[in-house]
């Protein structure tokens, strides 16, 4: 039994559906982001096939790329953000990672954080084609979810899309490494909540990794189910609905032998959107705690308090 709602999002995104019948769709959602802040996706209309083949590029990149393919797309400086990087962390965990974000219309020296060229490992000659039409789908159901948010929210739809039309989304391609006996660092990533507004999540088999704290603080297994993306709202999305939305706490702790490929997709803002709340305060009294934020502003601090330490390949 999965740990979070799945939900059938096709009836939203069918041209032959009810307004009944999306409603319906847009309420489950409502309800997960109200609650635990987590759910699996499935109807989501991205094909199988280009799951898996999205998948499977990632698990050769980091199981067959040489430490010099790796460091030759390590982060550049300014840009601190697209690329290649290791992370090793005695207490919080262990990984590698490889960034990718919306390419910036303008970019040139010096670089701002985030506002860099993606850079592309060269083997398989598809890999970037691949990941490209992968991120056009991705967006696309992006901007399907924040409709149906907003149907649900009674929010005028055309004030969330303009916030989500040029979204900053990020896709992270990350490897946390198998344990054996001799190896004395955790795997993984500390306790965190995105930042962003929405993620989504395409992960290899692996199962009893990703952790998801309850409203009791307890720590559930939040395991893939082929075929769903598993979802969770941020910051940002918390922050435009005044709280009325769960951003909740996660954490991967990887202790199997074998290593594990997980890749989020993260819907995030226009670079320079100012999200504030769009719902009224509870009690008709303003709260000092949801007072608007421009969203380059939580990336950059975000970027510049990683989550774990930057560890240099060997040469």
């Amino acid at each position: 039994m999965a740990s979070f709602p799945v939900i059938d999002f096709a009836p939203f995104s069918s041209p032959a559906s009810t307004p009944l019948e999306k409603h319906a769709v847009a309420h489950e959602i409502d309800e997960a982001c109200r609650n635990s802040g987590f759910f699996y996706l499935r109807g989501h209309g991205v094909p199988q096939d280009m799951l898996d083949s999205v998948r499977s590029r990632a698990i050769d990149f980091f199981h067959t790329a040489s430490d010099g393919e790796k460091q030759s797309l390590a982060l550049k400086p300014g840009d601190n953000a697209r690329g290649y990087v290791k992370h090793a962390d005695p207490d919080k965990g262990s990984h590698e990672a490889l960034d990718f974000y919306r390419p910036v219309e303008d970019s040139h020296e010096p670089l701002g954080i985030g506002q860099g060229i993606n850079q592309w490992p060269t083997k398989p000659d598809d890999f970037r084609s691949v990941i490209e039409a992968y991120t056009d789908h991705m967006e696309a159901l992006g901007k399907a979810v924040i409709e149906a948010l907003a149907l649900a929210l009674g929010v005028d739809t055309k004030l969330f899309l303009s916030r989500v039309d040029k979204p900053f989304w990020q896709l992270r391609m990350v490897c946390y490494p198998g344990q054996t006996s001799v190896v004395h660092t955790k795997a993984g990533i500390g306790e965190h909540t995105d930042y962003g507004i929405l993620t989504f999540l395409l992960t290899d088999a692996t199962k009893r990794s990703l952790q998801v704290q309850g409203v009791d603080g307890k720590w559930v297994d939040a395991n893939p189910i082929e075929g769903c993306f598993l979802c969770n709202i941020g910051d940002m999305l918390a922050e435009w609905t005044r709280g009325a939305y769960r951003s909740t706490a996660h954490r991967v702790v990887h202790t199997s032998n074998s290593p594990r490929v997980s890749i989020p997709f993260f819907f995030d803002p226009n670079w320079d959107a100012y999200i504030e709340p769009v719902l009224p305060p509870a009690d008709g009294i303003p709260d000092d705690k949801h007072v608007g934020v421009r969203y380059r502003d939580k990336y950059i601090e975000a970027i510049e308090q990683p989550l774990g330490n930057t560890a240099a390949l060997p040469a």
